[in-house]
Parts: structure tokens; sequence; C-alpha cells
């Protein structure tokens, strides 16, 4: 549970960012990803990772009852995770401007074989 709550802490927060369009949130998405978001490219994407996001959440949180939503939603978030490491190391990041998502993406893969082995 505390894992789940972890995570939650991070994907909920960005959910409502992202959503909400948010500056600060758009600002770190773009300083990840090099999307050029702030910019007006791939204005869809903030609204697809918070949606996203929102969805993961919402199965991680029906996990704490269900394993299956827990290890969909957990899934899905490592994949979002997975996603934004790739953008980084593709954009040249190394070392410890990885360690953000290294970590969340370790907390939604531990939440995924909790989820799974329950």
């Amino acid at each position: 549970m505390t894992l789940t709550v972890l995570l939650l802490l991070e994907v909920v927060p960005s959910a409502v960012a992202q959503l909400a369009r948010a500056r600060p949130g758009l600002e770190r998405l773009d300083e990840l990803t090099r999307l050029g978001v702030l910019q007006g490219r791939h204005p869809r994407v903030p609204v697809l990772l918070g949606s996203l996001h929102a969805l993961g959440a919402a199965a991680v949180i029906a996990g704490l009852w269900w394993p299956v939503p827990g290890v969909a939603g957990a899934a899905l978030e490592a994949a979002i995770f997975g996603w934004t490491l790739y953008r980084q190391v593709r954009a040249g990041d190394r070392g410890r401007a990885l360690g953000a998502y290294l970590l969340f993406l370790a907390m939604a893969l531990a939440v995924l074989v909790v989820n799974a082995l329950r």
C-alpha cells in the first residue's frame, strides 16, 4: 500500500497539471521531453498524458481491492515513465537528470509486481 500511495503522489498531480494545462506542468513536460508544447507543437500530448495518468491512477487505486486493475494501472504508468525516460535519453540527458523518472519507473514496476503476486 505504501508503494501505491507514493506512486499516486507523483501521478495525480501530473494528471491534474496536464489536464488543466497548468504552465508549470507544461514547462516540466517540455523540459523532460523537448516536444515544444509551450511553442504550440504537439498540443494534444498534455491532454493525452493527463488522461492516461488519470486512468492509470484510477486503476492503481482500484488495485488496492482487486489486483488486475492494479497491474494494468501500474503497467500504464510504467509505460508513461519509460516513454519519458526514452525522450530524455534521446535528447542527451544523462546521469542525475534521469534519476527522478528512473525512480518513478521503479515504483510503478514495484506496484505492478506486488499486484501481480496477490
